[in-house]
């Protein structure tokens, strides 16, 4: 059996630079998940693109890009008839101006809930349908409090492995991966109905608390006011929070392993592990 090693990648800016072709050339990374573009809502509430990343490097023809669309909850509580097109249209344009050639797979990252799940699968259905006579297939990102619901009308799907934790209460030690979260909806992985590959996190969060209540995350210096008083706390998933996580799904359903992806490439993220750690998490 054929594994793939991938990761997403989820900044504005998609700059290759010398940190990163390391990682990508030393562990043999086949796919690049790349975040094209937000879909939110504006003032009239009608879907618009947001925060579309812009291509300062070329990437290496051997790695497939599947082109990955975050679209807010909101936006499928609007009248949503034309949006497959003008997503599948602005992807394909991105593909052409950027020189990314042989894309086979387009990725559709939304936190759907009960409320939205019908307006939600009828728009995947009309986007799978379209990308199909592109010869393009559909996959979607499934939360784990997902794996209980219906399976969207997709090809198939990557489970995420992370935020299962409340990250805005101050006593979550481990918001970003903890088994004990995480364990009561694996019961639901077994039978559940998409093929599935799984995503795992090597970010980490810095947390603002003032008075013991969450006031945001700081992505840079400076970002939000910090006052005397406030707290600071640093969330990191550690390797062997990954690696339980990992095999906890192995031993339920081995090929949701068959692609492990990393939860994203930047370079504070990659210089959090060494080589041979990575080699452990994607390693089978």
């Amino acid at each position: 059996m054929q594994h793939t090693r991938s990761t997403y990648y989820w900044s504005t800016t998609l700059t290759l630079d010398n940190v990163k072709k390391q990682f990508l050339s030393e562990h043999n990374i086949d796919r690049l998940y790349v975040r094209y573009f937000d879909v939110v809502t504006d003032k009239s509430g009608q879907p618009m693109p947001n925060a579309t990343i812009h291509f300062a490097s070329k990437i290496p023809k051997d790695i497939e890009v599947v082109p990955t669309i975050y679209i807010t909850n909101e936006c499928m509580t609007h009248g949503i008839s034309d949006l497959p097109e003008k997503i599948l249209g602005r992807i394909l344009q991105m593909n052409a101006t950027n020189g990314i050639e042989n894309v086979k797979e387009i990725q559709i990252d939304c936190d759907w809930t009960l409320r939205t799940q019908k307006s939600y699968f009828a728009f995947l259905n009309c986007l799978r349908h379209m990308a199909r006579q592109k010869e393009i297939c559909l996959s979607v990102t499934i939360r784990l409090h997902q794996l209980s619901q219906t399976p969207p009308p997709a090809d198939r799907g990557v489970l995420m492995m992370y935020n299962t934790g409340d990250f805005t209460d101050i006593h979550c030690k481990r918001p970003i991966l903890d088994m004990h979260d995480v364990t009561p909806y694996l019961k639901n992985i077994s039978n559940y109905g998409l093929p599935l590959s799984t995503a795992y996190p090597i970010f980490q969060w810095k947390l603002l608390y003032r008075g013991g209540k969450y006031v945001g995350i700081i992505h840079h210096d400076e970002e939000l006011p910090i006052l005397p008083g406030d707290s600071i706390v640093e969330r990191i998933p550690s390797l062997n929070d990954i690696l339980n996580a990992k095999n906890a799904i192995s031993e339920i359903r081995s090929d949701a392993n068959d692609e492990i992806i990393l939860f994203d490439i930047n370079n504070n993220n990659i210089l959090r592990f060494k080589q041979n750690e990575y080699e452990k998490i994607y390693n089978h």
